[in-house]
C-alpha cells in the first residue's frame, strides 16, 4: 500500500512539473507569432502555398534557417507545412495586414515593446515605477508617441480589441432622446463614428490630444462622416466642449488612478448639461475568484495595465461607483456586453 501510494505521489509530482514547464515555455508561441509578424509571412502566403526556398526568398530569410522558424509556427496552429511546402491556416491568416479582423498588430504590440516590459513586472510591485518605463527608459505614451512603428501597432492593437464592444455597445444601447455626442479620450473616433452611423439623425465630435486629433479627422473624413462629426484637441483633464447631451468614456477610466479619474470625470460634469448622460465603457473586476488555473479576461488587463502604468488598473463595480458618486452622477442603469464589457449609464446629480 506504501509504494502504491508513493508512487502516485511521484506521478502527480512529475504531473504538476509537466503543467509547469509547460506554463513556463508560454513565451515561445507569443515570440513565434512575433516574428511571423515581423517577417510578413502571412501576406506572403496570402492564398498561396510556398516552397521554403520561395519562401525564404520572398523575406530575405535564411532556408535553413526559416525551416526552423516554420516548424514552430506549424506546431501551434499558424501554418501548414508539408512536403517541404507552406500555407497558412485560417488562424494563421489572421496575421494578414489587410484582413478584416487583422491580429498583426496585437502579435507586434505584444511580442515587441510590451513583451520587454512584462520582464520587469516584479520590479513594479516591488518599487512601485511602471515596469515599462524600466525596460523603456521612458512613460508608455511618450515612447509611443516618439517611436511611430510601435505606436501604429498600439493603436491597431487598440482598434482591434475595441471593434467588436463598440458593435455590441451600438446593438444594446439606445441613443434616442440625444442629439451631440462627444467622445472623450476617442482616439481614432471609431466609437463615435459607429454612433453615428446607426443613427444618421445625431451629430458627434471626437475630443483628444493633438497628434491623436490629426488621426481622427482623417479617420472621420474616411468614414464620410465630415459633415456631421468634428474633431476637437485639447486635454480632457483642464476642460471640454460645451453644447453635448452625452459624453462617452471608453476604456480610459481604467489608465488613471482614481485622484484624475474625479479630475476627468469634474470636467464632464462641467461641460453636460443637467439632463445629459455620461456613458462609462469598461470592464469590471468579478467578486468572486477565477477558478484554478485560468486567468479572468478582466485580470489580464489589469496586470497589463500594472505592467504599463503602475497606478492604473481595472475596478470592481463598487469601485466605480463610489468614482462616479463623489464626482456628481449617479449610476442609473448597467447594460452588460457580452465581450465582458459594461455600460455604466450615468447621469448627474441633482444635487
Amino acid at each position: 500500500m506504501t509504494n502504491a501510494i508513493d508512487r502516485s505521489s511521484s506521478l502527480h509530482e512529475v504531473d504538476v512539473q509537466t503543467r509547469l514547464n509547460s506554463l513556463l515555455a508560454g513565451y515561445m508561441p507569443v515570440q513565434l507569432a512575433y516574428a511571423m509578424a515581423r517577417l510578413r509571412l502571412a501576406d506572403v502566403l496570402d492564398g498561396r502555398s510556398l516552397s521554403l526556398i520561395e519562401l525564404s526568398g520572398s523575406t530575405c530569410s535564411q532556408p535553413k534557417l526559416m525551416r526552423r522558424l516554420v516548424r514552430g509556427l506549424a506546431g501551434i496552429g499558424l501554418l501548414e507545412f508539408e512536403h517541404d511546402r507552406v500555407s497558412l491556416t485560417e488562424m494563421g491568416a489572421l496575421l494578414r495586414t489587410r484582413a478584416a479582423g487583422s491580429m498583426r498588430d496585437v502579435a507586434l504590440h505584444r511580442g515587441g515593446e510590451s513583451y520587454a516590459a512584462w520582464g520587469n513586472l516584479a520590479h513594479t510591485v516591488r518599487t512601485g515605477e511602471p515596469a515599462f518605463d524600466a525596460a523603456h527608459g521612458e512613460p508608455f505614451f511618450t515612447y509611443m508617441r516618439r517611436n511611430r512603428d510601435a505606436g501604429a501597432a498600439f493603436d491597431g492593437t487598440m482598434t482591434q480589441l475595441s471593434e467588436g464592444v463598440v458593435e455590441e455597445a451600438i446593438g444594446r444601447y439606445d441613443f434616442d432622446g440625444t442629439s451631440r455626442i462627444l467622445d472623450v479620450g476617442g482616439g481614432r473616433g471609431h466609437f463615435v463614428a459607429g454612433v453615428l452611423a446607426a443613427h444618421p439623425h445625431l451629430e458627434g465630435a471626437v475630443f483628444d490630444v493633438a497628434e491623436v486629433a490629426t488621426e481622427a479627422a482623417w479617420h472621420v473624413r474616411r468614414a464620410g462622416l465630415g459633415a456631421r462629426c468634428e474633431v476637437i484637441a485639447g486635454s480632457f483633464f483642464e476642460e471640454l466642449p460645451t453644447g453635448y447631451d452625452v459624453h462617452i468614456l471608453k476604456w480610459i477610466l481604467h489608465d488613471w488612478d482614481d485622484a484624475s479619474c474625479r479630475e476627468l470625470l469634474a470636467t464632464c460634469r462641467a461641460a453636460l448639461p443637467i439632463h445629459g448622460r455620461l456613458l462609462v465603457v469598461e470592464r469590471l473586476l468579478p467578486d468572486a475568484g477565477p477558478p484554478p488555473g485560468r486567468l479572468h479576461p478582466t485580470v489580464t488587463v489589469d496586470l497589463t495595465m500594472l505592467v504599463n502604468f503602475a497606478d492604473a488598473r481595472e475596478r470592481h463595480l463598487g469601485e466605480y461607483e463610489q468614482l462616479i458618486e463623489s464626482s456628481g452622477f449617479a449610476i442609473h442603469r448597467i447594460v452588460p456586453l457580452p465581450s465582458g464589457f459594461s455600460i455604466l449609464d450615468c447621469r448627474p446629480s441633482e444635487t
